[in-house]
C-alpha cells in the first residue's frame, strides 16, 4: 500500500466526489467484502429520517459517552470540517487514520477498476472508512446516520443493528425518494430489520401507516414517542461568551426537569425519542442521571444557534419545508415581539417557494445569497421567488454581500436569522467569526 500524505488523501476524495449520487447496495457490499465486513463487529444504532437525525444522534451519543461507552457516530453533512463526519465521543477522526484507511480503500478501488466491478461513490467510501475505523477502535456503539433516504442508502449495509431509530419523515429528496410522503417514508423504512426494536418520532397519518405495516410485516417491537406524557415547562435565554444560550426544561413520562440546551422547539420532542432509544437498549445502569446529564451536554452547531449578540443573529439548517415550520414556530416561541429580518441560501433542488411561503409568516425582509456549492440556487432566482411573500427583497448575491445588507437594515431590537442549506452554515461562521 502506496504512502500517502493527508493532503494527497483529501485531492483523491474530491475527485472521486465528482461522480455525483448513485443508490444501491452492490457497491458498497462489494467494498466491505474486500475489506473484511467490519461493520458486521459493530454494535450499530441506525437513524433515518428527513429532520432531526444529527439532533437526535448527538444526544443519543452523549447518554451513551455519559455511560462510560465509547461512541462512534458517523455524520453527514458535515458543517466546519471533513473529518466531522467520523468521530469517536465527540474527537475527530485523526488526519493519519483517515489517511491510512482510505489508502486501503483507494487499494480496494484500483482492484474493482481492474476487474471490471463499478466504484463506489465517495459516500459509500465514507461510509466503509467509518467502519473500518469504528472497528480499529473497538467502539462499544456507533450511531449511524444515514445519508438519503434509507432502503438504498449506503449505510444499509447493517444487516443486524441493535436498534434502529427514525425520526420526523417528511417531503425531500423528492427526485430520488419519490412524491408521497408514503413513497418517502417507505423509504426511509427500509433500514427496519427483522426483529429489531425501532424507536419512532411521531409521524403524520402516511408515514406512521407505512411504519406500521413494515413492523407487522418484519416482526419489530416498534415504540412512538408518546406526546401524551410530554410537558414543556420553562424556557429561559443566558449570556455565555459569544452569544446566547437557550435552555428548554421539559418532563418525560417519570422523567422531571430535563433540560436540553438545543434552541429549537422540536428539539424537546428529538429528546424524547432519544429517551427511547436508550431505554430500548436495556443498559444495565440507572438511566435517570445518564439521561439527565447527557441530555445537558448535548450539542449539535448550526441549529437555532446564536452566532452574535449585536446584533442579534441566529443560523439554522432548515432547508426544507417542515424544517422551515420548525423554524418560524421557534423563532415565535422565543421572540415573539422582535423584528425578524431573514436571509436565505438553499440549493436548486430543494423546495424553495414552500420554504419561502412558511417563513413569511415571522418577517416581511428576506435576502438572498447563492450557496458556495454546485447545487446552490442563483441569489436572484430565490430573491425573483420571494417576491410572491415579502414586501422588502433583497438580493445579497454572496453570503457576505447578503450579512452586509442584513447589517445595513437591522435596528438595534432586531434579530436576523439566517437559514437555508446546512453546507452554507460554515461559509456564515467564517465570515461573522474568522478563525
Amino acid at each position: 500500500m502506496e504512502n500517502r500524505t493527508y493532503e494527497e488523501t483529501m485531492a483523491w476524495i474530491e475527485q472521486i466526489g465528482k461522480s455525483g449520487i448513485h443508490l444501491g447496495l452492490e457497491r458498497m457490499n462489494e467494498l466491505l467484502e474486500r475489506m473484511g465486513h467490519p461493520e458486521r463487529s459493530l454494535k450499530i444504532i441506525h437513524v433515518a429520517g428527513t429532520n432531526g437525525k444529527g439532533s437526535v444522534c448527538t444526544m443519543i451519543a452523549a447518554i451513551l459517552k455519559t455511560a462510560g461507552y465509547k461512541v462512534g457516530r458517523y455524520i453527514s453533512p458535515t458543517l466546519y470540517d471533513y473529518r466531522e463526519r467520523i468521530q469517536i465521543n465527540g474527537d475527530y477522526i485523526e488526519k493519519e487514520a483517515l489517511t491510512e484507511g482510505m489508502s486501503r480503500i483507494r487499494q480496494i478501488y484500483g482492484e474493482m477498476e481492474r476487474d471490471g466491478i463499478e466504484l463506489p461513490t465517495v459516500f459509500e467510501a465514507e461510509t466503509a472508512l467509518g467502519f473500518w475505523y469504528f472497528k480499529e477502535k473497538a467502539c462499544d456503539y456507533v450511531v449511524l446516520e444515514t445519508g438519503m433516504g434509507g432502503r438504498l442508502d449506503s449505510t444499509n449495509v447493517v444487516e443486524h443493528p441493535v436498534l434502529t431509530v427514525l425520526t420526523s419523515i417528511s417531503m425531500d429528496h423528492m427526485a430520488q425518494l419519490g412524491n408521497t410522503l408514503t413513497e418517502i417514508a417507505s423509504e426511509k423504512a427500509g433500514i427496519l430489520k427483522n426483529g429489531v426494536a425501532a424507536v419512532v418520532y411521531p409521524q403524520q397519518k402516511e408515514a406512521m401507516d407505512v411504519i406500521e405495516r413494515v413492523s407487522r410485516e418484519k416482526n419489530i417491537p416498534w415504540t412512538v414517542v408518546d406526546t401524551e406524557r410530554l410537558r414543556v415547562g420553562a424556557r429561559q435565554i443566558f449570556e455565555d461568551g459569544r452569544g446566547l444560550k437557550l435552555q428548554q426544561t421539559f418532563d418525560y413520562k417519570d422523567y422531571r426537569d430535563l433540560n436540553v440546551y438545543l434552541g429549537g422547539t422540536y428539539q424537546v420532542k428529538n429528546a424524547c425519542l432519544a429517551i427511547e432509544a436508550v431505554e430500548a437498549l436495556a443498559l444495565k445502569q440507572p438511566l435517570e442521571p445518564l439521561i439527565r446529564e447527557g441530555l445537558s451536554e448535548a450539542r449539535w452547531p448550526g441549529r437555532f444557534e446564536c452566532l452574535s449578540k449585536r446584533p442579534l443573529m441566529f443560523v439554522d439548517g432548515a432547508h426544507n419545508p417542515e424544517g422551515a415550520v420548525s423554524l418560524r414556530e421557534t423563532i415565535r416561541t422565543w421572540f415573539p415581539e422582535k423584528r425578524c429580518l431573514l436571509v436565505m441560501g438553499v440549493f436548486a433542488d430543494k423546495d424553495y417557494p414552500s420554504i419561502l411561503k412558511a417563513m413569511a409568516p415571522v418577517s416581511d425582509t428576506l435576502i438572498s445569497f447563492t450557496p458556495e456549492n454546485a447545487r446552490g440556487l442563483e441569489s436572484e432566482r430565490l430573491a425573483a421567488a420571494a417576491e410572491a411573500f415579502y414586501a422588502n427583497v433583497l438580493d445579497g448575491g454572496t453570503a457576505e454581500g447578503a450579512l452586509n445588507l442584513a447589517g445595513a437594515w437591522a435596528g438595534d431590537g432586531d434579530i436576523i436569522i439566517i437559514f437555508g442549506s446546512l453546507s452554507t452554515i460554515s461559509t456564515i461562521c467564517d465570515i461573522i467569526s474568522p478563525k
